[in-house]
């Protein structure tokens, strides 16, 4: 259970808060460097008007925090100023410097985030870490630890349960995954992690952690200097490992978790084997001199996963002499359930493609008429099928082509070319262009 400590200066009716026991937090985080936090908390309120003072993180969005109770929310202040930002000519001046451990006096040497330098009438000089408040005489006092003031109104004297969710940065998920290739590099097993960034001040000991999938919009402003009015309370509801929320997917994780401020975890989320895939090659001899491979798999409930992936960094490994080795890797972007992850792992070593501009005549005033030659040569033990892309400007047209192709888009063919082992093939064709 969290004790709140208070100073003797805040008098009159400030009170004490703590924790409810077994009200684990629950901590929903984003992608894009913040979350949602959601707790329990018990108010010890006297009849009539109480402040409440609740340790917050210094990256709070403070209007976004919501408090629901049977006393009633008059109004809520956000109280904090970091060390950085005193006053420079507030060095040399006598100040008073409140911490866990003490009260220190002294004349301001220097200030840091999280330190700030004294020195004392005996001549010693002072580094103290983690100040909680600092008094600056007629400058008055600066709140060093983050808190949310609430003032209440209770038709009663003693405990009061609330809850408080708020939304925070600087806590932060990514996704990643491990891919290993079986022995015959016809399947594979697969396992999604996901790593937990926690820089936002709080520890959240035995929390419920989940994570959303999907870009929320945000409107980007300063939130430094709130005041703001009573506000009902929005409940959240905890789910499954994974379901549908609005326009995203909400997962959530086993058990608790202990999310320590300043910690870096990584946290296993799903595992499947024998997810069935296929290689391919892909020459672009305008943007690559070597042979790309792919690697793919469908993201279905027939392959062992089905559950939309979020957005993340593949690692592919394969087997030599019994130990893993490294393959490639790839990002992909959130995935649904049933569609197609793609990954270029790398350059193939025995297949080798050239392209050569034949010819570039011009035609007419706006026209121009060229010829390419793609040569691909294989020199594996087994065929291969190279899927060759070609991109084209303006307004075009294929005259002649030694091999069918397909037209991809308004500016891309592709052609399926066959090579067999140890011999090579070979793609022609003249385009005219008008501009």
């Amino acid at each position: 259970m969290r004790k709140v400590k208070i100073g003797l200066a805040l008098s009159l009716a400030l009170t004490i808060m703590s924790l409810l026991a077994g009200g684990a937090p629950v901590v929903t985080i984003y992608s894009q460097g913040m979350a949602c936090v959601q707790d329990s908390l018990t108010l010890s309120l006297t009849t009539g008007i109480s402040d409440v003072r609740v340790p917050v993180p210094a990256g709070i969005i403070a209007e976004s925090a919501l408090i629901s109770s049977e006393a009633t929310l008059l109004s809520q202040s956000f109280d904090y100023t970091n060390a950085a930002d005193l006053a420079a000519a507030s060095v040399g001046k006598k100040v008073e410097v409140m911490t866990s451990n003490g009260v220190y006096r002294g004349t301001l040497l220097t200030y840091g985030a999280d330190t700030i330098t004294i020195i004392d009438s005996s001549g010693t000089i002072r580094s103290i870490a983690q100040p909680q408040q600092v008094s600056l005489g007629d400058k008055g006092a600066f709140s060093l630890d983050p808190v949310l003031t609430l003032k209440m109104q209770s038709k009663v004297t003693g405990d009061v349960s609330a809850t408080i969710s708020y939304l925070t940065r600087a806590l932060s998920w990514d996704g990643s995954y491990i891919c290993v290739l079986d022995e015959d590099q016809s399947t594979l097993s697969l396992q999604g992690q996901i790593t937990l960034r926690n820089q936002c001040g709080v520890d959240f000991p035995a929390a419920t952690i989940r994570f959303v999938a999907g870009d929320v919009n945000r409107v980007e402003k300063s939130y430094s200097d709130m005041r703001a009015a009573p506000a009902p309370m929005a409940m959240m509801e905890t789910g499954a490992s994974e379901q549908s929320a609005f326009e995203y997917h909400l997962y959530t994780l086993p058990g608790t978790i202990d999310l320590a401020d300043g910690a870096s975890l990584v946290v296993p989320y799903i595992a499947a084997s024998d997810v069935a895939i296929e290689r391919s090659y892909v020459y672009d001899g305008a943007s690559s001199s070597g042979v790309q491979v792919k690697v793919s798999f469908k993201n279905n409930t027939e392959n062992g996963i089905g559950i939309p992936l979020p957005s993340g960094t593949v690692r592919l490994f394969g087997n030599a002499d019994g130990s893993l080795l490294f393959l490639g890797e790839d990002s992909i972007g959130h995935t649904a359930k049933g569609e197609t992850v793609n990954l270029h792992v790398g350059s193939s070593f025995d297949l080798v493609g050239k392209r050569t501009q034949l010819s570039r005549v011009k035609i007419a005033p706006s026209t121009y008429r060229e010829t390419y030659r793609i040569i691909l040569r294989n020199h594996k033990d087994k065929d291969v099928v190279i899927d060759v892309r070609e991109h084209l400007s303006g307004t075009w047209n294929i005259t002649t082509s030694s091999q069918p192709y397909e037209k991809v888009d308004s500016n891309t063919i592709k052609y399926l070319v066959s090579v067999p082992a140890g011999g090579e093939s070979e793609v022609e064709y003249t385009v005219e262009y008008n501009y």
